[in-house]
This record gives C-alpha cells, sequence and structure tokens, in this order.
C-alpha cells in the first residue's frame, strides 16, 4: 500500500484530481489510502478547508482508506487543551461517516489524545462505537523526536486496549527501523512514514538501528543495490538531487529490510527475542522493556506456545516472555501428593528424565517413586520432572547469572504457589548460591537436607 496526501493533492489538482482520481494521478494500481492534512494541523496550527469539504474530496478522488479531517494533539499538550482537540476530531469523525459518499471506502478512525491515556481511550472507544472498523493512532512523531520510548509504547497500549482485536491499527509517522518491532508487537498492523525522504534531503542514512550522516560514514555495510555500487563519498560527491534520490532509495530498502526481519521474526515465534534486541540500540528504547512486559494481554495472544527451536533467555526481562510465563502458569497448577522433594539446577541435556544425570540422582533415595523430582531455571522457575518435556522446558538456552535472586520475580511467585499447592515434610537441594536463597523461604516446618 501507499498513503499520500490528500490536502497537498487538492491544492495542487483541485477538481482535476476528482476528474482522475488519486490512483491515476500517482500512477499506482493498488491500495492508495490518504491523509486528510491533520499532519499539516499539527505543522502550521490550521488548513484552508473544511472537513466536510475534505471528506468530500477523498470520496471523489477514490481514495481506498480515507481519513476524516482531524485535529491532532501531538506530544505535550495540556490535558484541557488536548480534551478539546479530542473532542472536536470526535465530532468530525462523527459527521464524516454519517454524510461522506462511500465508495467502497474503508474510513480510518484517528485516535488522538497524545500521553494522556484517558483521552487516547475515550477517542479509540469512541470512533468504534461509531462505526469505525478501521483506527489510526495519531500523534507519534513528536513522542518519537523526543525519545519518549516509553510513552510511545503507552499510547499504542491504551489503544490497542480499547479497539477489538478484529480491527486493524494504523501507527501515523512511525517509519524507522527503530520502532517498528516495538509498534507491532504491540498491535499496529500498518504504519508509514515520509522519514525516507526527509531524511534524504539533509543527507541522513538510516541504518537498522540508528540514524547516520553520509558525510561521516567511511564504508556501507548494506547489501542494497545503492550500497553494493557506490561509496559514501562517491554519493557525497553527487549532484544534490542524485544524492537525494540514492540516499532515499537506500532508506526505503532499510525500512522495508525492518518489515521483512519483524515479519520473518513472527513466522518463527521470535517476536520477542527480535524486539529485545532491537532494544537495545538505544537507551531511552531499552527504559520501554517493562511497559512491553506489562502488555501480556496483547503480546500473548499472538505467540505460538509451542515451536522447533530452542528459546533464547538472555536476561531477567526475558522471564516475561509469553511461553515462559505459560509454563510459570502450568507449574503454579502442578499438584503432588509426594512428600519429599529433590530440587537441583536445570540438566544440560534435556528433558531432564532422559538424562544420566537423573538416572544418577535417582540412585541417592531408596524409592525414588516416592520423591517429587524437580529442575530448576532462573527464568522458567520450578521444573517437575513430569513436565519437563513440555516446551520451553524441553528446549531453551539460558544464560548464566552469578547472584539474580532479586530480580527473578517470576521465580519468587511460583516457588511460593508450588508450596502452597503441595506438602513437602523434606526438601533436597543442590548446594548453589541462588536456590540456596530460596530454600532459606521455605514454609516453617519443612525439613531440608544438601545433596
Amino acid at each position: 500500500m501507499v498513503i499520500t496526501n490528500a490536502y497537498i493533492t487538492m491544492k495542487n489538482y483541485g477538481q482535476e484530481a476528482v476528474e482522475r482520481g488519486i490512483h491515476d494521478i500517482i500512477k499506482y494500481d493498488g491500495s492508495v489510502m490518504t491523509d486528510s492534512g491533520g499532519y499539516q494541523v499539527l505543522e502550521y496550527g490550521k488548513v484552508d478547508v473544511t472537513p466536510e469539504a475534505m471528506a468530500a474530496f477523498e470520496s471523489g478522488i477514490g481514495s481506498d482508506i480515507a481519513i476524516p479531517l482531524d485535529k491532532p494533539t501531538g506530544f505535550g499538550m495540556p490535558e484541557k487543551k488536548a480534551k478539546s482537540y479530542v473532542d472536536h476530531t470526535l465530532k468530525i469523525c462523527r459527521q464524516t461517516l454519517g454524510a461522506a459518499q462511500r465508495k467502497g471506502q474503508i474510513w480510518a478512525g484517528p485516535i488522538q489524545g497524545g500521553e494522556h491515556e484517558k483521552l487516547v481511550k475515550n477517542s479509540a472507544k469512541s470512533l468504534v462505537k461509531m462505526g469505525y472498523e478501521f483506527l489510526a493512532l495519531g500523534s507519534p512523531v513528536e513522542f518519537m523526536e523526543s525519545y519518549e520510548y516509553v510513552k510511545l509504547a503507552e499510547m499504542i497500549i491504551s489503544a490497542r486496549r480499547s479497539i477489538p482485536d478484529s480491527s486493524p491499527m494504523h501507527l501515523f509517522g512511525a517509519g524507522h527501523p527503530l520502532t517498528i518491532a516495538l509498534a507491532v508487537a504491540l498491535g499496529c498492523d500498518t504504519f508509514d512514514s515520509a522519514s525516507y525522504m526527509l531524511y534524504a534531503k539533509q543527507g541522513r542514512y538510516i541504518t537498522e538501528d540508528r540514524t547516520r550522516k553520509i558525510t561521516d560514514m567511511e564504508y556501507f555495510s548494506c547489501p542494497c543495490e545503492v550500497c553494493s555500487k557506490n561509496t559514501p563519498a562517491e554519493i557525497v560527491s553527487m549532484e544534490k538531487f542524485d544524492k537525494v534520490e540514492k540516499i532515499a532509495l537506500h532508506n526505503l530498502y532499510s525500512i522495508k529490510a525492518e518489515v521483512d526481519r519483524t515479519k520473518e521474526a513472527i513466522v518463527d515465534g521470535r517476536l520477542w527475542e527480535h524486539l529485545m534486541k532491537k532494544m537495545h540500540s538505544h537507551p531511552k528504547l531499552y527504559e520501554a522493556r517493562g511497559t512491553v512486559a506489562a502488555a501480556q494481554d496483547i503480546i500473548a495472544p499472538s505467540t505460538p506456545q509451542f515451536k522447533q527451536g530452542a528459546t533464547f533467555l538472555y536476561e531477567p526481562i526475558d522471564q516475561y516472555r509469553p511461553e515462559v510465563l505459560a509454563y510459570h502458569d502450568t507449574v503454579r497448577r502442578f499438584k503432588t501428593k509426594r512428600k519429599i522433594l529433590c530440587i537441583s539446577a536445570d540438566s544440560t541435556r534435556k528433558p531432564a528424565y532422559l538424562t544420566p544425570e537423573q538416572e544418577e540422582l535417582e540412585k541417592s533415595f531408596d524409592d525414588p517413586n516416592k520423591v517429587q523430582f524437580c529442575r530448576y531455571s532462573r527464568h522458567l522457575g520450578l521444573i517437575p520432572l513430569e513436565i519437563s518435556d513440555l516446551y520451553p522446558a524441553s528446549h531453551y538456552v539460558e544464560t548464566y547469572d552469578a547472584d539474580p535472586t532479586f530480580t527473578y520475580l517470576e521465580f519468587a511467585k511460583t516457588w511460593e504457589k508450588f508450596f502452597l499447592n503441595n506438602s513437602f515434610d523434606l526438601v533436597y537441594y543442590s548446594d548453589d548460591k541462588f536456590l540456596t536463597h530460596y530454600i532459606r523461604r521455605l514454609p516453617k516446618g519443612v525439613r531440608k537436607r544438601r545433596l
């Protein structure tokens, strides 16, 4: 799909645009989305066209997805003023959907409210009630320009939670590789940006995790047709038009590559991993990890619970991977009548019940059938032997942490629930610093023995 600006089209073509149609004007026979001029309102304060006239124009030029002339709230606007903007946008959206001559178009309802969560929720819910089945979240550009990635994530989450799962959600002005995985993981289905060209005009070269001035570059690592045939110095020496064209084309390749990486991560069931790697690209983006982890209601339903490859667990935040949390939930419901518990570090080979280590461990007991054997992982928590082949307990790779006991909150919750659900008289445990920390927190009356 492509997006173009109906307001600018109106200014340049007028009635000719209605006669020819937007597809002919831009020479594109695929789906065309048109912005109504809301960005110009955000930039300049107003535009010289009424919302009613703009809606009629978008219908007249045959936009496949059209947007009412909204009033964006941007970032940093006081809540009272932002509310007036939201109310104005909702009024216009109600009029537009009722009066527009629909010619097969989808009308996208623009969600506004900025960093004010209540306004975002009210905006989104009101648009759904009006009958908008396609929603578009506005005003992210200023969040990104200010590196307010936590607030950006919170805004997306508030909007997504307020609309049906079946309704696609567009994110205006979000086209940098740095934020694409974040937007997708939190429920954005489409997004747009003119960054590829705006940056090119400034001599800025988009990479997968940042933007660089091409004058500061010695080498290209990108294999696209621009970078494989030119050096930075050669592009810098070109005439302005050619230089801008080359950088813009590369920037498009860079953005497209990130979209494809994200889509492939979804196919592989590794969107979480891809997003966490991406979040290490910038300290302010890294700060949003906790916000993402708290959005399990959005992320978990679309995350496959099983996959062929191993789950990689790097740091404490990975305890909130949807597959890991699902395993914690299973263990928290686990019950046994056995009165003896044996806990040890997880085996190198998995599942544990097939390993020589487990065979040797069972020899330590007169009657292994009376013992509940558990392995443990810092991320996955306790792993009862009977369900040690359940994904991801059967297939994960975990980094070693010396003493991270205070950071693994899900382990602590599972530990507490496991002992509430079961009554053990005696616990055997492997002697390591991490496990010893939790052994000290066993219920009173439970005897303890080191293996």
